[in-house]
C-alpha cells in the first residue's frame, strides 16, 4: 500500500500541551458516543417496535447493522488515514455520523432505520481508529500510556452509558431523541477536532496519495462479516440450523478469501503484514478476547438484572455500574502493572482476572444473587481497566509511525470483531442453555425470559408466579453455563497468547543473536 508522507509525526511541540490534552478530551467524547451507540438502541427496541412495527429480526438488525459496519469499515479507515490524512479521515467520520443521525431522527420505517444505523457504523468505523492513531502521533512515549488510559475509560464507559442514556431518553422523550443526542454530541466533537487537532502535515515534494481504493477487499471483508454476523444472529434461535452454521462457515470462508486476496494485492486494504510482529498479533488477539467477554456480559446480564430481578431498564443499567467503576479503578493501575509485569504480563494477567470475574458472576446465580454478582463485576472491571490501554500500547509499540493509521485500524477491527463474536456466541449459548433448562417446566414454550414474564402476566396468580420462578431459575442456569464456558475460553486464549508471544519473542532474539 502506498503511504503518504503527510502522515509523518505530528510532533508534540507543534501545539501547546494544553491544546493537545483538550484535543484528547474531544477524541474521548467522540469515542464514548461511538461505543455508547452499541447499546443505546437495546433499551429503545420495545418503543421502536411499537412506533415502526418492527418484528424481532428487524430489531436485531437495527442493533447489528451498526456493529457490523463499524467493524468492517475500520480497515478502510486505516487506508484512508494513511493516504488522505488521519485528521481528514477523522473529520469525514464525524460528518457521516452526524448526517446519518439527522436522517435517523426522521426515519419513517424499519428499512431506513437499519440503513441509517449502518451508515452511523461507517462514521464510527472511520472515527475510532483515527482517534487511536492521533494519540500515537500527538503524545510522546511517556504521555501515550496516560492518553491511552483516558481513551480506554471512554470505551469502558461507553457501553453501560449507552444503556443508561437510552433508557433515560426513551423515558423522558422518545426513541428518536437518541439520534438528537448523537447530533448534538458529534457537532461538539467535530468542532473540537477541527480547532484543536494538529493538521495533517504534507511533504512539500509529495502530495497525498489519491490512488484507487481497495474496494474489492473492502467488499469481501464486509460480506464475510455480514454472513458471520447473520449466522450468529440465527444461532440464537437454533444453533443446528443450516442458516446458522452454514452462514457462519460461509462468512469465515469469505474472510479467508479477503485475507488471501489482500495479502497478494498491490493495493492493500489492511496492514495484515503487521500480524508478523509478535506483540501486535498477540495484543490484537488479546483485545478480541477482552471485548468478546465484555460485550457478551453486557448482552447477557440486562435481562437478568431487569426481568429476572424485577427492575426497570434504568435501574437495571445502574446495576451494571460496579463493573464500570472497577474498570476506572483498574485504569489507574495500568502504569504500575506495566512497570511490574511488563505489557505482555499485564495483558495476559488481565484476561485471567476477567475469567475469574466471569466465574464469580456465574456462581452468584446459584443462590447468593446480586451482591456476589456485583463482586464478580468488580473483578471483571479491574481486568478490563488494566487490559484495554495496555493491550493497545503493547500492540502499537513496534508499529512504524508511517503505518500507524493502518495498524490502528487493524487492531481496532480485532476489538470490534470481538464485540460481534461476544454478542453472537454468548447470545446463542445463553439462548440454548435457557431453552434446555425450561424444558418440562412451567416456563417451557416462550423463547426468552422476557416473553415468559410477559406471558405470565396474562395467567392467573399461581400460574403466573410459577412461570416467572421457572423462567428466572432457567435464565440463572443459562448464565452459569454461559459464563463458565466463556471463562474457560478466555483462559485458553490467554495461554495461547502467552505461548505465542513468548516463543516468537525468543525466536526473534535468537535470530538477532545469530
Amino acid at each position: 500500500m502506498s503511504v503518504s508522507h503527510e502522515n509523518s509525526h505530528l510532533a508534540p511541540t507543534a501545539v501547546g500541551q494544553r491544546q493537545v490534552w483538550r484535543a484528547l478530551g474531544g477524541l474521548c467524547l467522540g469515542t464514548l458516543v461511538c461505543f455508547a451507540n452499541t447499546t443505546a438502541f437495546n433499551v429503545a427496541l420495545p418503543a421502536i417496535s411499537i412506533s415502526l412495527g418492527a418484528n424481532e429480526m428487524a430489531q436485531q438488525w437495527m442493533v447489528s447493522a451498526y456493529n457490523l459496519v463499524f467493524a468492517a469499515s475500520m480497515l478502510l479507515s486505516g487506508t484512508l488515514g494513511d493516504r488522505w490524512g488521519v485528521k481528514r479521515t477523522l473529520i469525514l467520520g464525524t460528518g457521516i455520523f452526524t448526517l446519518a443521525s439527522a436522517v435517523g431522527s426522521l426515519a419513517p420505517n424499519c428499512e431506513v432505520t437499519i440503513a441509517v444505523r449502518g451508515l452511523m457504523g461507517l462514521g464510527a468505523g472511520l472515527y475510532v481508529p483515527m482517534a487511536l492513531a492521533l494519540i500515537r502521533r500527538m503524545f510522546d512515549a511517556d504521555a501515550q500510556l496516560r492518553a491511552l488510559t483516558m481513551r480506554s475509560i471512554a470505551i469502558t464507559l461507553g457501553v453501560p452509558f449507552g444503556l443508561v442514556l437510552g433508557g433515560l431518553l426513551v423515558h423522558l422523550a422518545d426513541w428518536r431523541s437518541i439520534f438528537a443526542f448523537d447530533i448534538a454530541a458529534f457537532a461538539v466533537v467535530t468542532l473540537l477536532s477541527a480547532l484543536l487537532i494538529p493538521r495533517d502535515e504534507s511533504s512539500p515534494c509529495e502530495a497525498p496519495d489519491t490512488g484507487r481504493l481497495p474496494l474489492l477487499s473492502a467488499l469481501l471483508a464486509l460480506f464475510g462479516l455480514s454472513l458471520l454476523s447473520a449466522g450468529l444472529i440465527n444461532a440464537q434461535a437454533s444453533l443446528a440450523a443450516p442458516d446458522s452454521w452454514g452462514l457462519a462457515l460461509a462468512g469465515m470462508a469469505a474472510l479467508a478469501l479477503f485475507a488471501h486476496h489482500d495479502l497478494r494485492s498491490t493495493n492493500h486494504l489492511a496492514e495484515l503484514a503487521l500480524l508478523r510482529i509478535p506483540s501486535f498479533a498477540s495484543a490484537s488477539l488479546s483485545l478480541l478476547a477482552l471485548n468478546l467477554a465484555v460485550s457478551g456480559i453486557m448482552f447477557v446480564l440486562p435481562p437478568y438484572v431487569e426481568t429476572a430481578l424485577g427492575n426497570d431498564a434504568l435501574t437495571g443499567a445502574l446495576m451494571l455500574m460496579p463493573m464500570v467503576a472497577a474498570a476506572m479503578a483498574g485504569a489507574a493501575l495500568v502504569q504500575p502493572a506495566a512497570r511490574r509485569l511488563g505489557k505482555r504480563g499485564a495483558c495476559i494477567g488481565s484476561l485471567a482476572i476477567i475469567a475469574c470475574g466471569l466465574t464469580i458472576m456465574g456462581v452468584s446465580t446459584l443462590a447468593v444473587g446480586y451482591p456476589l454478582m456485583a463482586v464478580g463485576q468488580c473483578v471483571c472491571g479491574i481486568g478490563m481497566g488494566v487490559g484495554f490501554s495496555t493491550m493497545q500500547g503493547w500492540g502499537m509499540e513496534q508499529v512504524p509511525s508511517e503505518r500507524s493509521g493502518g495498524g490502528s485500524a487493524l487492531i481496532s477491527t480485532f476489538q470490534q470483531t470481538g464485540c460481534l463474536l461476544g454478542i453472537g456466541c454468548l447470545g446463542s449459548l445463553v439462548g440454548t442453555a435457557y431453552a434446555s433448562a425450561c424444558a418440562g417446566s412451567a416456563a417451557e414454550g416462550p423463547a426468552t425470559i422476557s416473553m415468559a414474564f410477559e406471558l405470565a402476566s396474562t395467567r392467573d396468580v399461581a400460574q403466573g408466579q410459577a412461570m416467572r420462578v421457572a423462567a428466572g431459575e432457567a435464565y440463572a442456569h443459562a448464565i452459569l453455563v454461559t459464563f463458565g464456558v466463556t471463562a474457560v475460553v478466555i483462559i485458553l486464549m490467554a495461554v495461547v497468547i502467552a505461548w505465542w508471544s513468548g516463543s516468537r519473542r525468543l525466536g526473534q532474539e535468537d535470530h538477532a543473536g545469530g
